[in-house]
């Protein structure tokens, strides 16, 4: 018989995805990564900031605790430009994970 094993606390998700273009019209202001694995609710952490580094979420990070433990944040209503999502969380074993994800928003083409 084989197992697989996961890893605790890989990053198996994040949106909007990472080094992705996103339409400003298409954001709803939401971050959300999901990780494998058991979560430890001992100081997750997740925050957005613009290109000059500026925090652009509005502090509200919630961790929800299942089969993927889903961390979410929202963010103010953003302009087009790049951004990063910082975050760090710490698994049931004591692991810290962290990283850095990036995205771009960018107007709505115009039609012709």
């Amino acid at each position: 018989m084989t197992q697989t094993a996961f890893a605790e606390g890989v990053l198996m998700d994040v949106l909007p995805k990472d080094n992705s273009v996103v339409a400003l019209d298409k954001f709803d202001n939401k971050i959300r990564l999901a990780f494998s694995g058991n979560v430890s609710e001992r100081s997750p952490s997740l925050v957005v900031v613009d290109s000059t580094g500026t925090r652009v979420d509005k502090q509200d990070v919630q961790l929800t605790i299942g089969d993927r433990s889903i961390l979410t944040a929202t963010t103010v209503d953003l302009a087009a430009g790049c951004y990063a999502i910082r975050y760090r969380v710490v698994t049931e074993d004591g692991l810290v994970v962290s990283g850095i994800c990036r995205f771009e928003l960018k107007n709505k083409e115009v039609q012709p």
